[in-house]
């Protein structure tokens, strides 16, 4: 079994590819997580790439909004390999951004509840 890891690669960067992602992307929303996603060819072997953002709307403190982004990477981390797998064998390449949208900040449980769930719900609808 691979080891799980969040490499330089996997991260999703660059306004262009972002702002496309966000304007001609599909979303599903499981509360508090809103995630956007587009299936396109990117400048990567690795099949996906993320990106997670929290708004200061929802988040006055920034060590909030550092802590919770950290617990979103964490989770996505840790659960990351079914749906690399699934994107492997489909021969397709993903642009995804976590939009974390609630008041409070999450656990490590929660978030990884929440994460896989969207995914999930993602893979079934648009995947």
């Amino acid at each position: 079994m691979e080891r799980p890891t969040f490499r330089k690669h996997e991260r999703l960067t660059g306004r262009i590819r972002i702002q496309e992602v966000v304007t001609k992307g599909r979303h599903v929303h499981e509360a508090p997580i809103k995630l956007v996603g587009r299936i396109m060819e990117l400048p990567t072997t690795a099949p996906a790439q993320v990106a997670f953002a929290i708004p200061k709307r929802y988040m006055k403190l920034a060590v909030h909004r550092n802590r919770t982004r950290r617990l979103l990477r964490e989770a996505y981390r840790l659960n990351k390999a079914t749906y690399y797998d699934r994107l492997r064998a489909a021969g397709r390449q993903c642009a995804w951004l976590f939009i974390f949208q609630g008041k409070e900040p999450l656990t490590l449980a929660e978030a990884q509840q929440k994460i896989t769930r969207s995914l999930d719900r993602w893979m079934e609808k648009h995947g």
